[in-house]
C-alpha cells in the first residue's frame, strides 16, 4: 500500500478503502482479509507535521492490516463479519492532535446538524508522542523536526526562521496577546462534548522524547483519568518523537491491539493473552504499563 492506493479528498484528507471479496470467492486484491466482529469499522490517522510520506504511511501498513483482522475467527460467519467494531483515532504528535481536534469538531457539528447523536462515537483514541505543553525550545525543536532534508540552505535559514516563530508565539503567549493553542488542545482531548468519553484513551511516549515531554503526556493522562476517562499509557525509553515502533514495534501494536480488544463490549473484548503487556491498575479502569515489565507479540 503507497499513498498512490489513497483517494484525495481535498485538504490533505486521504482516504484508502481495502477491496472486497467478489461473489465466487475469487479476490479483487491481495488487501482483502476477512475480520472478526468487534474490528475496526474505520481507521482515521492524524499524522505529525511533516508525517503523511508513502515511506512513514508504510511502516504503519502492516500492523493496520493486522488490527484489521484483530484474533482472526477463520469459523465466524459472513454476517458476524459485518458487524462494524467502531472507530480508532490514531492522533500523532501536536500536529496530528490539532488535526484531530479540528477534524471531530466539525464531525460533530454535522452529526448534529442532521440530528444524530454527538459526539463521535469512538471506540480507540490512540495519543502517540502527545499532547504536549510546549515551550520555546520544545517548540523550535518540533518545528525544525518537520523541516526538509534536501537542500543544504533549508536547514539553517529553517532554523533562524523557526527561533523567531517559537519565540515570538512564546511572547505572545507570555503576554496573553495568545492563547495557548497547546494547552486549548489538550482541555479539549478530554472534553466530553468533543471526544466521546466511552472511548479507551492509550497514551504512548517515551523518555527519549525531546520534543514532547513524557512527563507532559503523564499529566494528561493522569488528568483524563481523574475525569473518568478510560486510560492506559505505555512509556517507552530510548525512542525519539514519534519513532516509538523503532525501539519495539512489538510491544507498540501490541499496547493498541490489547486496548482494542479491551475496549469493545463484553461479547467482543477479549481477555488478555498470556505475555501481554499489563500493569497496575488505577483512577478506576485506567493503568499504566512500562516496557521494562514485559513483553509481547501480536
Amino acid at each position: 500500500m503507497s499513498l498512490v492506493e489513497f483517494k484525495d479528498l481535498g485538504d490533505s484528507i486521504l482516504l484508502y478503502e481495502p477491496r472486497h471479496k467478489l461473489d465466487g470467492g475469487s479476490h479483487e486484491s491481495q488487501e482483502y482479509v476477512e475480520t472478526r466482529p468487534g474490528s475496526p469499522g474505520l481507521i482515521i490517522l492524524c499524522t505529525w507535521l511533516g508525517g503523511a510520506t508513502s515511506k512513514r504511511i508504510e511502516r504503519l501498513r502492516p500492523a493496520y492490516r493486522e488490527i484489521r483482522r484483530i484474533a482472526l475467527d477463520p469459523y465466524s460467519t459472513s454476517k458476524e463479519r459485518s458487524i462494524d467494531g467502531g472507530i480508532l483515532l490514531h492522533i500523532m504528535s501536536q500536529g496530528g492532535t490539532n488535526m484531530a481536534t479540528h477534524l471531530i469538531t466539525s464531525l460533530n457539528k454535522i452529526l448534529g446538524f442532521v440530528g444524530r447523536d454527538v459526539p463521535l462515537p469512538l471506540r480507540q483514541i490512540v495519543l502517540d508522542s502527545c499532547p504536549g505543553d510546549p515551550d520555546i525550545k520544545s517548540t523550535y525543536a518540533a518545528g525544525v523536526h518537520s523541516l526538509p532534508r534536501g537542500h543544504p540552505l533549508v536547514q539553517p535559514l529553517g532554523c533562524a526562521v523557526m527561533y523567531v516563530i517559537a519565540a515570538s508565539i512564546a511572547g505572545l503567549e507570555a503576554t496573553g496577546l495568545r492563547k495557548s493553542t497547546a494547552r486549548i488542545m489538550r482541555k479539549q482531548l478530554n472534553d466530553p462534548k468533543i471526544f466521546s468519553p466511552g472511548a479507551a484513551r492509550l497514551y504512548l511516549t517515551s523518555r527519549a522524547d525531546k520534543i514532547v515531554d513524557f512527563r507532559q503526556v503523564e499529566a494528561h493522562a493522569e488528568q483524563a483519568a481523574s475525569e473518568g476517562l478510560k486510560t492506559e499509557i505505555v512509556v517507552f525509553d530510548r525512542a525519539g518523537h514519534c519513532c516509538l515502533m523503532l525501539e519495539d514495534d512489538i510491544a507498540y501494536w501490541n499496547a493498541i491491539v490489547s486496548c482494542w480488544e479491551r475496549s469493545g463490549p463484553p461479547s467482543l473484548a477479549e481477555t488478555p493473552r498470556e505475555g501481554m503487556v499489563e500493569g497496575a491498575h488505577s483512577h478506576q479502569d485506567s493503568f499504566r504499563v512500562r516496557l521494562n515489565e514485559g513483553r509481547s507479540r501480536l
